[in-house]
């Protein structure tokens, strides 16, 4: 008899051992499942693997831009893209995602590595375009105000920081081409972002800087991306109707 109970405690003791606590055991429709007595301290330490470890991951910081360069829409593309560019020398591209809800912008370093995105909001009060890392947290947001007159559309744009804090305000100074002259809330000139009246082919931005410190580089190159993608879109959407017609 003690032969018997000795094997039978040898084969129930590894169960035993695995589960100690039958309140950890919770049923999910049907099936019987085992659930962990305590998490990790560090949540993103569970997400650790060979194959990705977000505990070791960084953000990939913006690329360091002169105080003068250009954003250039490429002519040939299946979505809207654009070169960010200044003195020959390439610094990373903005390409708009052929597929999502909202229109979104993928901004990459000349490496090809993601260091921001852009994303409309699909409800809000008017256009809100959250600006994240290549993590995914927030770096700022840009919301667009449109005005329209009988000979012309004008846009104008308040930038917030991370938290939601407006922090910088748009003011179209140039009625012939666009130019956007970006102030803070002091009324000082941060930066300015132009183009002619007359682009041949495609939309050639040029971006100055007065204050980098004041608004994230990668938020002020998605505004010409957009900008340019709006006035793309809506011209598709002209010319299209005059076909209908």
């Amino acid at each position: 008899m003690s032969a018997i109970f000795l094997i039978f405690s040898l084969s129930v003791a590894p169960l035993h051992a695995q589960v100690s606590d039958f309140s950890k055991l919770k049923t999910i429709q049907g099936f019987t499942e085992y659930a962990p007595a305590e998490a990790p301290a560090d949540a993103k330490a569970a997400y650790a693997g060979p194959a990705y470890n977000i505990a070791a991951a960084q953000a990939t910081p913006a690329p360091q831009l002169p105080s003068e360069f250009k954003i250039k829409e490429r002519v040939i593309s299946l979505t809207d893209t654009f070169d960010v560019v200044a003195g020959g020398q390439k610094y990373g591209t903005i390409t708009e995602k052929f597929f999502s809800l909202t229109r979104s912008f993928k901004y990459k370093d000349s490496q090809d590595n993601l260091v921001a995105e852009a994303r409309a909001r699909i409800l809000s009060w008017g256009t809100h375009i959250d600006v994240t890392d290549n993590l995914g947290q927030p770096i700022g947001s840009i919301k667009e105000q449109v005005f329209k007159s009988l000979f012309k559309v004008y846009t104008a744009y308040s930038i917030l920081d991370a938290g939601g804090k407006e922090i910088a305000l748009s003011e179209k100074v140039d009625w012939i081409g666009t130019k956007l002259a970006i102030s803070d809330k002091q009324g000082r000139l941060v930066a300015t972002i132009e183009r002619p009246w007359i682009n041949f082919f495609s939309d050639h931005w040029t971006v100055k800087v007065h204050d980098p410190k004041t608004v994230d580089s990668r938020v002020m190159v998605m505004i010409a991306a957009y900008k340019t993608s709006v006035d793309n879109a809506r011209r598709r959407d002209s010319e299209r109707r005059k076909n209908d017609d």
